[in-house]
């Protein structure tokens, strides 16, 4: 089981607050990681033992939605307005867009992915000799290109 705080003598008010070590054992993050998303406003301690940090134990769940934000393709800016009070009521807004956004992204893997895929299965001495490959550069880059003008 987790180590809580080892302040004492224990108030009933912090007996159930997590070290920063602890925090840093379950998420896995550094403790460099929680000092800069407490600057940014994304967590923040419920006070000290000494000079350690301590936690309510609810900060994991809060670092469990920033690390998927993250992984999302979220910054912390946009993080933190979506931890913000009330920002759901326009959150919507800020989720389809980042919705979008990945949509976009996902095509764009889907698409690096089969190119990578034919490349290694094709029988020409050279991707770039393959036409069918070749084909499939002509949409990579955002500028339409006039194939006439050569």
């Amino acid at each position: 089981m987790s180590q809580r705080s080892r302040s004492t003598p224990e108030s009933p008010a912090t007996s159930n607050l997590l070290d920063i070590g602890v925090v840093i054992a379950e998420s896995g993050l550094a403790a460099s990681t929680l000092h800069l998303w407490e600057r940014r406003g994304l967590i923040s301690p419920a006070g000290r033992d000494g000079l350690r940090r301590q936690y309510h134990p609810e900060v994991l769940e809060t670092i469990a939605v920033i690390v998927t934000c993250q992984r999302s393709g979220f910054t912390l800016a946009e993080i933190g307005a979506l931890l913000a009070p009330g920002a759901f009521e326009q959150g919507e807004n800020r989720l389809d867009t980042k919705l979008r956004e990945l949509r976009q992204r996902r095509d764009e893997l889907d698409a690096a992915i089969t190119g990578i895929e034919h490349a290694m299965a094709c029988t020409a001495e050279s991707p770039l000799e393959c036409d069918a490959f070749r084909s499939q550069l002509t949409n990579v880059l955002p500028v339409t290109r006039d194939h006439n003008r050569r």
